[in-house]
């Protein structure tokens, strides 16, 4: 017999999810469907209306259950005769073993749910998992590759193609299941023993590309989230992969990803938090498989602090932090003046930018125009001259995007923003915020938005602009009702409806449409969770590309002495002057030593 779909979602969804979050599909250009991270909310017990997938993982990097999808991409007669193939294997293997199971069909694939007596750790269902992908070709083991995206689509949700994951199975049979039948670890043993072939595959695919991988990569600054760990280190961290990167056991791991959080900058109570909340859940199971893992942590903490001390005074590098305090402008009147100036432009902007710059298109412009008055506060200038990349890093556009909304606003007839001096040598262009003559009047009685200047927040890059507009809204007071928030924006009410739900979903905001929207969250939260997202890491990895792509042009500049007059030579340093306030200059951390011997 075949349940409805809501029975099936309600018992099935809070067993399988390994945390009770789910994510709303996306269609994409190419028709594709997606679940990404921006449409994460809290599991419910009702059946979404859209397409839902479930968290396999926990915080701590455990499964509950595996998820085996058998996939026939293009639904061809073939392709679905393939899947019938390989789960009817997969079922008699199982059966043989041992282990509980779920099985529902849609539209020519098949999910099977393998419901586990203990949980499994991240590598250990990754290995599993990937192990029998290598028999059934029919089987995408995607779900369980990543801690932080892996999901799957669950018994009774809607399918993109129409209908129904359909469990056929009776619900006496499913109720027994979700009560309590699970596959005991004797049978999880068995499986491997199967497999044991396959796995040594999967381990020596995993070594060649260990072997593949540089064993040390630079740290940089982001601007106001501090020092960021090296890819490698962040993926240890995040995902705990140890053989991946060629350590011989998990300890010399944690010891690496420790020693790389002190280099950054990172206290004990700062890794503590990472590793409790989920943010770096890979360096949790680094340290999950002893049996008192938080006094694990503790011990390697206290043995490694006084290593790493005695080596950074040795090379007489100290720790930076993202304390940007000694470069706080605090000047006499003139400055103070120049402050209340780009206050001025940023408040008048701000209470007519819906009618400049109208509708999705002018978000961009909009969002370059305040990163230009963000970094105008940050120097105490109007005149700013950081380039392309540095409003690139601000606002997540592209270069290229950056460079043509420059010369659009810039040659305007009466513009937001003038050129003052083109790019020359190692001099980037020079932009001066500009009240509009058509503004002048207003500009002396408009009222100064409360606030720091801000661009696109990090966390913004991954929930999208009408989240970042909806959010800012609300924080300017603006939260009464959707109508409010829909004029103050200038989004459409279905952009306004979604970014409500998303910031909702990550509890960003509460509130209804009856009562208004107000903020439960902090700066710190946004941080937070632009780092789970892993957007800091990325525009740290922007950032260290341009810092190469300068270096590698200022090299050129000095091979072929291209001479430079006296006036140039002191916007030269001036520019210098500018990119240390943006910590674009700063020198690599001591790396971490290959030598380190950790206690196992």
């Amino acid at each position: 017999m075949t349940l409805s779909p809501e029975l099936s979602w309600t018992l099935t969804a809070p067993v399988i999810a390994g945390q009770a979050r789910m994510r709303l599909g996306r269609k994409q250009r190419e028709g594709r469907l997606s679940y990404p991270a921006s449409t994460e909310r809290d599991l419910t017990a009702e059946l979404p209306t859209k397409p839902a997938a479930v968290r396999l993982y926990s915080n701590a990097g455990h499964c509950s259950v595996l998820g085996l999808d058998f996939d026939a991409k293009d639904r061809t007669l073939e392709q679905v005769a393939d899947v019938a193939y390989d789960v009817f294997q997969a079922e008699a293997l199982l059966d043989q073993a041992g282990a509980w199971f779920l099985t529902d069909h849609a539209h020519g694939g098949t999910h099977i749910y393998v419901l586990l007596e203990q949980p499994l750790a991240f590598l250990e269902a990754r290995e599993l998992v990937e192990a029998m992908a290598r028999r059934w070709a029919t089987l995408d083991p995607s779900p369980h590759q990543s801690i932080a995206r892996g999901c799957i689509t669950v018994p009774g949700t809607v399918h993109k193609h129409g209908g129904h994951r359909n469990l056929t199975i009776s619900e006496r049979s499913l109720r027994e299941r979700v009560d309590g039948l699970r596959t005991p670890a004797r049978a999880l043993r068995q499986l491997r023993l199967n497999f044991r072939d396959e796995i040594l595959v999967v381990k020596a695919k995993r070594a060649a590309t260990a072997a593949a991988e540089p064993h040390s990569t630079p740290a940089v600054y982001e601007a106001g989230a501090g020092r960021v760990m090296g890819q490698k280190y962040l993926a240890l961290a995040l995902e705990g992969d140890w053989a991946a990167y060629g350590y011989d056991s998990p300890s010399e791991a944690r010891w690496a990803v420790l020693w790389s959080a002190m280099a950054t900058g990172l206290g004990r109570e700062d890794v503590a938090a990472r590793m409790s909340d989920g943010r770096w859940a890979g360096l949790w199971a680094l340290h999950g498989h002893r049996h008192a893992p938080w006094a694990t942590f503790a011990g390697d903490w206290e043995r490694m602090e006084p290593l790493f001390n005695a080596t950074n005074n040795e090379r007489d590098d100290s720790v930076h932090t993202s304390d940007t305090s000694a470069n706080s402008h605090t000047g006499g009147p003139s400055i103070r003046d120049t402050h209340g100036v780009i206050r001025t432009w940023r408040s008048l902007l701000h209470e007519v930018e819906t009618r400049e710059f109208p509708g999705a298109r002018g978000w961009t412009r909009r969002l370059l125009l305040r990163a230009a008055a963000k970094q105008s506060h940050e120097i105490g200038s109007t005149l700013t001259a950081t380039g392309v990349r540095g409003l690139s890093v601000a606002t997540g556009l592209s270069l290229q995007t950056v460079a043509e909304l420059l010369r659009e606003i810039s040659t305007e007839s009466d513009p937001w923003i003038t050129l003052t001096s083109r790019a020359r040598g190692r001099e980037a262009a020079a932009y001066e915020l500009r009240i509009p003559d058509r503004y002048a009047e207003a500009a002396t009685t408009v009222r100064w938005t409360r606030g720091k200047a801000q661009a696109l927040r990090p966390v913004f890059e991954q929930l999208g602009a009408p989240a970042a507009l909806v959010y800012e809204a609300i924080e300017h007071g603006h939260g009464s009702s959707p109508t409010t928030v829909q004029q103050r924006t200038g989004l459409s009410r279905t952009a306004v409806t979604d970014a409500l739900t998303t910031l909702a979903g990550w509890n960003l905001i509460d509130g209804d449409p009856a009562d208004g929207y107000w903020l439960t969250s902090s700066d710190a939260d946004l941080e937070r969770l632009a780092e789970r997202f892993g957007v800091t890491h990325a525009r740290a990895t922007k950032i260290a590309t341009y810092r190469a792509q300068r270096r590698i042009w200022w090299a050129y500049l000095d091979r072929h002495h291209i001479a430079l007059h006296a006036d140039d030579l002191v916007a030269d340093a001036e520019i210098l002057a500018l990119l240390d306030e943006m910590r674009m200059n700063d020198d690599d951390p001591p790396p971490v030593p290959t030598s380190l011997s950790a206690v196992a």
